[in-house]
């Protein structure tokens, strides 16, 4: 996990919060697999706010990008895309780890279906 803080020229502290998180369907149920994704949270002065979108990148004379509705200067969007390039490290192992269980469950299944054909067919 990555946090990113900084004030803006009004004075607001924004907080950026890049995490590895299990991927959950509209429930909150983690999804079958369980690989992660990035999220990335955002605080304006202390309290949530929405950062729907993720990080966007704008064409703006000072702003590089934006998430949700916070624009970000050049340097804070470097500071989150390395934020989340961090975080994107750290979980490709996981999500590695992960699609090679779902491989070799595949696998297996395929193997249990050939026998169940070869069964049928009095093989």
């Amino acid at each position: 996990m990555e946090t990113i803080t900084w004030t803006t020229g009004s004075g607001q502290e924004i907080e950026v919060t890049v995490a590895g998180e299990y991927d959950l369907d509209r429930r909150g149920v983690r999804r079958t697999g369980g690989r992660k994704i990035v999220e990335i949270a955002l605080m304006v002065d202390g309290e949530d706010a929405e950062a729907f979108g993720g990080l966007v990148p704008i064409n703006h004379p000072k702003a590089a990008a934006k998430i949700g509705d916070v624009g970000l200067t050049r340097e804070n969007y470097d500071r989150v895309k390395a934020a989340i390039a961090a975080v994107e490290a750290e979980i490709a192992e996981h999500n590695a780890a992960c699609d090679r269980h779902a491989d070799s469950i595949d696998a297996i299944d395929e193997g249990r279906r050939s026998i169940e054909r070869a069964m049928r067919c009095g093989e």
